[in-house]
């Protein structure tokens, strides 16, 4: 009969030996978690702001901004052979009387036509263009030329950004700072509620030890949401919102990277995006590079640049007609033929260029990411959008 010391005893050596098995997992468990390489984190983000980058100087547009719309329109009624009379008529209830007038200014075998449907259809007006030599962007063409910018951000000289010079000297185009242009600001805004949500992906992000983003290769990724923006109670959009990517082909953007000191650096590709009709209804860029800077925060911000064709651009001016005209200060058909000057990619048969180039503001806050038919989704900790996969 065995004794209570002797089961006491043996009660001991059993427990001691369970407590080193469970040590001894324990131990295996944490070695090879240590073992294990620190997984890749990703970030979501919701686009909150895109439109043409602008770092007006005081002295870029030497000869003056163009015409406020009052001017111009004076100007375009003496050259349509109004009487003064007429005009001032015209002006009682200025802009309001004034829209039918400037529709139909345009001539065609001596027949008044829609001039924004058919902009040579009166003389080039010869808009003021920008002269400086400052703007963000890239060297898409490997020259430094006489037309070039030197971007302010990051020194770089030979920056190709012809769609500033076109339009850079609209007052209402124009911003420094990191400033938001006046009408652009109020277009993107009116465009949240309806328009499918921008969303980037970045991927393969890795940190020292002391958490700081270490230099080295990522993966980007930019779509188009299935749903719009969700607002905060100051109207902007709201961060740390779930999207799911639209599975469309066509709005799938990938590329390599480079992560230096915070900022990325994507390698050039082409990018293909869905807009708004009421701005640019898409966007189709070559030699597209992208720069953004991943803050601590969260959020994003960065420079797209790229040659984008230039036509679709003139018609998110031209679809708002007379009304666009009057009420931000722009001469359509100036637009047209400016743009038209300055294009400097893709010739056609003729040598004349179908493409622009151009260099865009990004901004970006925090956001849940969700890719179709995916095993894992993205997750929040703190601020920093960290990914189980896609990478």
């Amino acid at each position: 009969m065995t004794s209570l010391s002797d089961r006491t005893g043996v009660s001991h050596r059993i427990g001691a030996l369970a407590r080193g098995f469970a040590f001894g997992a324990v131990s295996l468990a944490a070695l090879g978690l240590a073992s294990q390489p620190a997984r890749a984190e990703t970030r979501g983000y919701a686009v909150s702001w895109f439109y043409m980058a602008a770092e007006s100087q005081k002295d870029d547009c030497p000869d003056g901004t163009n015409d406020l719309s009052e001017v111009m329109a004076r100007k375009i009624l003496v050259q349509m052979g109004k009487t003064p009379a007429e005009i001032e008529k015209l002006f009682i209830d200025f802009p309001n009387n004034m829209y039918g007038t400037l529709y139909m200014r345009g001539k065609v075998n001596g027949k008044p036509v829609n001039i924004y449907a058919n902009p040579t259809a009166e003389p080039d007006p010869n808009i003021k263009t920008v002269k400086g030599h400052v703007a963000y962007g890239f060297d898409l063409d490997g020259k430094d030329g006489p037309n070039d910018f030197v971007d302010p951000q990051t020194g770089a000289k030979g920056v190709d950004d012809m769609l500033y010079r076109a339009l850079g000297c609209f007052i209402t185009q124009r911003a420094s700072g990191g400033q938001r242009p006046t009408y652009p600001a109020i277009q993107w805004d009116t465009t949240r509620d309806q328009m499918p949500a921008w969303i980037v992906e970045v991927s393969g992000i890795e940190r020292d030890a002391a958490g700081k983003i270490k230099d080295g290769d990522v993966k980007l990724g930019v779509y188009r949401a299935t749903a719009p923006v969700t607002r905060n109670a100051a109207g902007d959009p709201q961060s740390d919102m779930s999207f799911t990517v639209d599975t469309n082909p066509r709005m799938q953007n990938v590329v390599h990277a480079t992560m230096k000191n915070g900022t990325l650096t994507s390698d050039p590709f082409e990018f293909y995006m869905v807009q708004d009709p009421f701005g640019v209804a898409e966007y189709h860029f070559k030699k597209t590079q992208i720069r953004l800077t991943l803050n601590d925060d969260g959020t994003a911000k960065g420079v797209l640049g790229g040659y984008q064709p230039w036509l679709p651009i003139y018609e998110g001016f031209a679809l708002g007609g007379a009304v666009n005209e009057l009420n931000l200060s722009v001469d359509a058909p100036g637009i047209y033929y400016a743009l038209k000057k300055l294009a400097d990619f893709d010739p056609d048969k003729d040598g004349q260029n179908q493409s622009i180039s151009s260099s865009y503001w990004i901004e970006a806050v925090p956001a849940f990411i969700t890719h179709p038919n995916a095993d894992k989704t993205s997750m929040v900790v703190g601020p920093v959008k960290l990914a189980q996969g896609h990478e």
